[in-house]
Parts: structure tokens; sequence; C-alpha cells
């Protein structure tokens, strides 16, 4: 009797164990892709964040976005780990910037028909709003200050 119960146990274990390990919204995984790709594919491994389309020139890019305590990074979402652009935060996050990151968007804030970059973050009740606009000149991300909010 005691074996029986030992053994569903186990058994409850796992499968609660593959669920939350597999089952997580920013693990990737295409029942089309080979399936030995899966452990090579740098995109199952849980360091990304977020994602979203980053329209510039009229053209979409899918990307991943992997968020630290200084910066966050936007990858394409192939299997090859290839930087796509970044933004520098304006502070360096206190706490784990994981948790506290909310969302990110890619809307076109100021019209020029490149997507632009919001971030929110939580800290501890307080939330935190960065704006970065893109900047084609430098083609990069500018920050702006006047559209954020940090506490």
């Amino acid at each position: 009797m005691m074996t029986i119960l030992i053994k569903k146990l186990s058994f409850l274990l796992a499968a609660v164990l593959l669920m939350t390990w597999g089952g997580s919204s920013e693990s990737y995984v295409d029942s089309d892709d080979d399936p030995d790709v899966g452990g090579t594919d740098w995109r199952t491994t849980g360091i990304w964040r977020g994602d979203g389309t980053i329209t510039r020139d009229g053209e979409d890019t899918n990307v991943l976005v992997c968020v630290h305590k200084a910066d966050a990074t936007f990858y394409y979402d192939t299997i090859d780990q290839t930087m796509f652009g970044f933004v520098d935060y304006p502070i360096t996050l206190e706490g784990d910037a994981w948790e506290m990151f909310q969302r990110i968007d890619f809307a076109d804030l100021n019209g020029d028909g490149n997507s632009d970059v919001t971030m929110r973050f939580d800290d501890g009740g307080n939330e935190l709003l960065m704006v970065w606009f893109w900047d084609t000149q430098s083609e990069q991300f500018l920050y702006q200050p006047e559209e954020s909010h940090l506490g």
C-alpha cells in the first residue's frame, strides 16, 4: 500500500515539475521544429522575459527581450541568439529586474513610423515607467525623461 502511494506521489510530483518547467510563457517550443533542437535553442532556457514586434522603416521584426539591472536587450526571435537592439536604463534597478519587470510595448509613440520602447517596472508598489524614442540619425533608442516616470 505504501509503495503504491509513493509511486503515485512521485508521478504527481514529476507531472507538476514538467508542467511548471515546460509551461512557462517565456519558453518557446515549436512543434514543427526538430525535437533535438529544443535543448540547444537559447529561447528554451528561460533567459528572456518579454517579446514583441519592432517596426523600422516599414519592416516588422519579432524580438525577445532580456531584462537586466541596467539595460534591456532585444534579440531576433531565431534559434541563434543574435542581438537586434537595446536600451540603457537611466537608473540602475536596485531590486531583481526579472521580478520587477511588468511589461514592454513597442508602439510608435511619436508618429514617425518606427517603434519606440515603453517599459514598466514595479518597485515595491511604485511604478517605474521608462520611454525611449527611435532616433533614425543615430540609429538607436534615445531615453525620453519627459515621457518617463521614475517614482
